[in-house]
């Protein structure tokens, strides 16, 4: 089998580019190892509750919306507030201007740090402020008609502040931990705003998160409709979809690809947008021009660490969604105690793998305990987006936290891993209790609950270190993270190779995919 373009990757960013290859008429095949497409973006149904098995929604960021658009691609895009949650204190966020709540919610929490509480609003509406100039109501490239692109009236004094605030995100680019640290010393208060972030996030990618939260929004149907909705539209503009085939060998001088079963597909450009670890591995018989690049490439992307993974708990609830939604809204960032995690996610983490050997069960069932006690968890109702995504008069919950991929290999060569996830639920179970659930007896209400752990990513999607942001912030990003030159993240040290997805670019997420698998397809024109 020839192709003109072949896709590795049935992810948001492989189901871009070969949307947007399809669109012009170019022969593409997408393989994807699964029996589905959508990667971390994929809905499920268990006893008539629906799911999300990864992302809980989508945001928007100026790509999705358009994107379904551009390619006449028939879904519907539903509302998805986010509440932010603190013991019973609940912010349902409208807007950013909802930033001055949260203060005073703050406030009354850490009557003791109020001067620090302002430092830290500041900083945020700093960033929001600085997002408006990149992608919001002061880009004229937003406007729509776009016919400001050619008024120098605009465009100009825009190009000035855009610079100044890509020199902004430049000096905000050290972990947000640090950053934090200049703002406050009540502990506390530091864990509360960075604790449901990834170890070493970017100062200005967790900022903004503020104004991105008004930005979420929910397929109908599901996370994963999205997805089958771009699949489906991939074949009716003639590209080709392959699914349960999984690549194994790149053989770079044949332009030539091979899968578990021996099969070969040949191609005249490749988009791997797959797990780029397992990417350097296969290829093999590189040209001697392009090994010094190439070698070089391989030894970074093969010695980087993958970001943390999540811990996920799926409830099934005999308890009226509309209970939750008289308190909440579907999709909310819970932290059920002010304490903060303190040390436990760090170096209390860091000594038990170090010491693995000499630690007992107990002690790791101990520090779990807490560790899950002082977090903040992600949790999702999809009934309270649509009511059909649960039997009536129960609800799904979803509910997940961030969670070490190391720790849990090891409890898992250990052999105790299935008793290990019964725990981990039970010890959830208990902290989301109390707060604003406390009185709820939640226990008592459960009809079924099964869980997913940073091996279960790592063995669906085969996400190195169970994945879902791509790199760790914590070491050095072997790819591009350059918004100045963003379109050469996309390009490998083979001319005719490119790739695209959350290992591609950094800080990554759903609208990163997206934009890579654009750019990744316009390369291939």
């Amino acid at each position: 089998m020839r192709k003109e373009v072949i896709v590795v990757g049935g992810g948001i960013a492989g189901l871009t580019a070969a949307l947007t290859l399809s669109s012009k008429g170019k022969d593409v095949l997408l393989i994807e190892k699964n029996d589905y497409c959508g990667g971390l973006m994929n809905t499920f149904e268990r006893d008539g509750f629906r799911f999300e098995g990864g992302a809980r929604a989508l945001v928007n960021s100026g790509l999705v919306k358009p994107l379904a658009e551009e390619f006449k691609i028939d879904i519907e895009f539903l509302p998805n507030p986010v509440s932010i949650i603190v013991e019973d204190k609940v912010l349902k966020i409208n807007g950013v201007e909802s930033i001055y709540e949260y203060a005073k919610i703050l406030k009354e929490l850490y009557p003791e740090s109020i001067e620090d509480v302002d430092r830290i609003i500041f900083a945020i509406k700093s960033v929001i402020e600085d997002m408006k100039v990149l992608y919001g109501v002061d880009n004229p490239l937003f406007e729509k008609g776009k016919k400001n692109i050619l008024n120098l009236l605009y465009v100009v004094p825009w190009f000035f502040k855009f610079l100044r605030t890509i020199y902004r995100i430049g000096k905000l680019q050290e972990p947000i931990e640090s950053y934090m640290d200049k703002l406050t010393s009540n502990r506390s208060l530091r864990d509360i705003i960075i604790q449901h972030f990834f170890k070493g996030t970017p100062t200005f990618f967790a900022l903004s998160y503020f104004a991105l939260y008004n930005d979420y929004i929910y397929p109908k149907g599901g996370v994963g409709n999205f997805t089958r909705k771009i699949a489906e539209k991939i074949k009716e503009l003639g590209g080709e979809i392959l699914l349960n085939t999984e690549i194994v060998s790149v053989d770079v001088s044949e332009n030539k690809l091979i899968d578990s079963n021996g099969k070969e597909y040949n191609y005249e450009k490749l988009i791997w947008t797959a797990d780029l670890k397992q990417f350097y591995l296969n290829l093999k018989n590189i040209p001697e021009k392009f090994k010094g690049k190439f070698n070089t490439e391989k030894e970074k992307i093969l010695n980087a660490k993958g970001a943390e993974s999540v811990f996920t708990l799926f409830l099934e609830l005999d308890i009226p969604a509309e209970f939750f939604g008289e308190i909440v809204t579907g999709h909310m960032f819970y932290t059920p105690k002010k304490e903060g995690l303190g040390e436990l996610h760090r170096l209390e983490l860091k000594r038990l793998i170090q010491n693995w050997k000499n630690i007992k069960k107990e002690d790791v069932y101990s520090w779990l305990e807490k560790f899950v006690k002082y977090n903040t968890f992600e949790i999702s109702i999809p009934a309270l987006r649509e009511k059909q995504a649960a039997p009536d008069g129960k609800t799904g919950m979803i509910v997940s936290l961030l969670f070490d991929y190391k720790l849990t290999d090891l409890i898992y060569k250990d052999g105790w891993y299935d008793e290990f996830k019964e725990k981990f639920s039970e010890f959830v179970i208990d902290a989301i209790s109390e707060g604003v659930f406390d009185g709820l007896k939640l226990k008592d209400k459960i009809i079924a609950k099964f869980s997913a752990t940073p091996i279960t990513i790592h063995k669906i999607v085969k996400s190195s270190d169970g994945a879902i942001v791509g790199w760790s912030f914590e070491e050095g990003i072997p790819v591009n993270a350059s918004m100045m030159n963003m379109k050469a993240a996309v390009r490998t040290s083979i001319p005719n190779v490119f790739k695209a997805g959350q290992w591609t670019f950094s800080p990554a997420g759903g609208p990163t995919s997206i934009m890579t698998g654009r750019m990744a397809a316009n390369e291939c024109e």
